[in-house]
């Protein structure tokens, strides 16, 4: 069995962050590791704030997994103060790294920082925002489609990477910006779901270690995510992917 690590926060829920994606790793055939960067407090009713682990924390966790396993693919989501560390290891190990760039919680606390997050942006082979995130990293305001591809394009020449802006907080479609544009949309579905941006990214992560291109992982990962949000647990709260 292949392994792929997340570095994220962890969330007690196992709605998002680290644990989100080692359970969609493990459900599309990868043995999931995991790298916590902060701890959360939350439940399904909302975020009530988080404590930074010290990046000579994260580094040990790195350490010791790299000292043990074949890490070549790796999602990245809320760093804490570890951007130059995790930068770093990418270098050293060749990292294939996708960045899911959470900007703000639900409630608005701020998770990561724009400035901080900036050396990263730039060695991702993809970034992932959504379209609250790609309107604050591209600085514009999204609309309506045509702000997305403007945001998209900015946001390409910007990093010079692919960029996936995800649109579940518009439309439903989702834009992957490259040497093309390409979008892909499937029925939106109207249900609160925590973790959709994790899955998605760790989603995506697992469907191009499987050796899919880019173009084609990003229309299974839709279809990966839309059957996950018609099956989410209702809790009484946020809804929880399976």
């Amino acid at each position: 069995m292949e392994y792929l690590l997340s570095i994220a926060g962890f969330d007690p829920t196992s709605g998002a962050g680290v644990i989100r994606d080692i359970i969609t790793f493990r459900k599309l055939g990868f043995y999931g590791l995991g790298v916590a960067t902060a701890l959360t407090y939350q439940n399904t009713r909302g975020f009530d704030g988080f404590k930074v682990l010290s990046s000579n924390v994260v580094e040990q966790e790195l350490k010791v997994i790299m000292e043990d396993f074949p890490i070549k693919f790796v999602k990245v989501g809320m760093l804490g103060t570890s951007v130059d560390l995790i930068v770093e290891f990418a270098r050293e190990y060749d990292w294939f790294l996708i960045f899911d760039p959470l900007l703000t919680a639900k409630n608005g606390k701020t998770i990561n920082k724009i400035e901080d997050i900036e050396p990263l942006l730039k060695i991702a082979e993809v970034i992932t925002p959504n379209v609250p995130e790609a309107e604050k990293l591209a600085g514009i305001k999204i609309k309506n489609e045509s702000d997305v591809i403007s945001a998209g394009k900015i946001l390409t020449h910007k990093y010079g990477k692919y960029v996936i802006i995800k649109g579940g907080h518009l439309n439903g479609r989702d834009y992957l910006f490259g040497d093309e544009i390409k979008s892909y949309g499937m029925p939106k579905i109207n249900k609160i779901v925590h973790g959709t941006g994790c899955a998605y990214s760790s989603s995506l992560l697992s469907f191009i270690a499987k050796g899919l291109k880019i173009e084609e992982a990003f229309i299974e990962v839709r279809k990966f995510l839309q059957r996950e949000i018609e099956n989410a647990i209702d809790t009484g709260g946020y809804s929880l992917l399976p």
